[in-house]
């Protein structure tokens, strides 16, 4: 491996990748986010200070 000096490395997550974003592969986290916007039926959430 060559390092030049001023590169740098490409973004190593899925969602930073075209070819990922092209067939429509995302993170987990970014999917799950996406399926709980489309849910109809939610369970509120309640955040309390553990």
């Amino acid at each position: 491996m060559i390092l030049k000096p001023g590169s740098r490395f490409g973004s190593t997550h899925i969602g930073g990748s075209k070819a990922m974003r092209d067939r429509g592969i995302h993170c987990v986290q970014s999917m799950d986010a996406i399926k709980r916007r489309e849910k109809k039926v939610r369970v509120s959430e309640r955040r309390t200070n553990i």
